[in-house]
């Protein structure tokens, strides 16, 4: 599945400004998709919408030292 052009990512803010980023969007209908940001032309995953919300769920609370998890779903923060 190729991510259809003018989607808006938004960066992971959890790697803490470090250069090794995410992007994610869920600009597509029920799904949320995920890139390398050094790279944002080459792969991309996509995971069903509740897929997403339930991996991010069991991931658990963010970890202390100021990095935040990356949202559950991307367009609502």
């Amino acid at each position: 599945m190729r991510t259809p052009r003018g989607i808006e990512w938004r960066k992971s803010t959890y790697s803490g400004g470090d250069a090794d980023c995410l992007e994610a969007t869920s600009g597509i209908s029920g799904l949320v998709s995920i890139r390398d940001s050094k790279r944002p032309h080459s792969a991309t995953l996509h995971f069903p919408t509740p897929t997403w919300r339930a991996f991010t769920e069991a991931l658990g609370p963010a970890p202390t030292g100021g990095a935040e998890r990356p949202p559950v779903h991307p367009a609502r923060t």
